[in-house]
């Protein structure tokens, strides 16, 4: 029951934070983000499947949008909590991991353009940052007129062997529910693309400190070992 709460008032605190805008409604989407985040953690599929439905319902009134779907996918990463938000926040890094992404152009701390490639044709948009809890949480939506329209947020948390990556997305599909299903019979849609870039995420990470680490110890060692101190 508690966890249900959690999902359900996280849902219509998110939604209404994202409509309203300005500090409040950013303090309002932030609110509900963890919200968010702590209910989805229920291991009951129903509950998930009803606190689902209800949260893009929320999401679907609240911005208007023909329809809305939502997916969420995490992953533990054995690196440091703020090494991966510093890494995420910078979202022009988001296309090494992230291939349906093109580019991401950071136009300031707010504000960034991207570009990207789905089933139905390419996609571009301006997105601003609704949440920003440094080490913690990162929330983005599109906004002005948007080929895709979308909003999402990654969370950061401590767990025993290094830090879970909770990443939840929700977009208007193109075509409607059409698009929806057309998405999914080609296996290209948000959730299983999701699900794919944690992956990458925490092979690209993970890969990279081995490397710097031996490379690291190399390089100590043949200092170490130079006749020339």
């Amino acid at each position: 029951m508690e966890r249900l709460a959690s999902v359900a008032g996280g849902g219509l605190l998110l939604s209404r934070g994202l409509a309203r805008g300005g500090l409040l409604g950013l303090l309002t989407g932030a609110t509900g983000a963890w919200l968010l985040n702590r209910g989805l953690r229920g291991h009951c599929s129903i509950r998930r499947t009803l606190t689902k439905v209800r949260f893009e319902r929320d999401v679907r009134r609240s911005l208007a949008w023909r329809s809305a779907a939502s997916q969420t996918r995490r992953v533990v990463i054995a690196r440091p909590r703020d090494e991966l938000y510093q890494f995420w926040r910078d979202f022009s890094n988001l296309p090494i991991f992230m291939r349906h992404i093109e580019r991401v152009d950071v136009l300031n701390d707010r504000y960034s353009h991207w570009v990207v490639k789905a089933p139905m044709g390419r996609f571009e948009w301006d997105a601003e940052v609704t949440d920003d809890v440094p080490g913690r949480l990162i929330g983005w939506r599109s906004c002005g007129y948007a080929g895709l329209n979308n909003l999402g947020w990654v969370s950061f948390e401590d767990v025993p062997g290094g830090t879970e990556v909770t990443a939840v997305m929700a977009y208007e599909p193109p075509a409607g529910r059409l698009g929806h299903l057309f998405a999914r019979l080609l296996r290209r849609d948000p959730g299983t693309r999701i699900a794919q870039d944690l992956a990458e995420l925490k092979v690209l990470l993970e890969r990279a400190h081995a490397v710097g680490d031996r490379y690291g110890a190399i390089e100590r060692t043949s200092h170490m070992e130079s006749p020339l101190g």
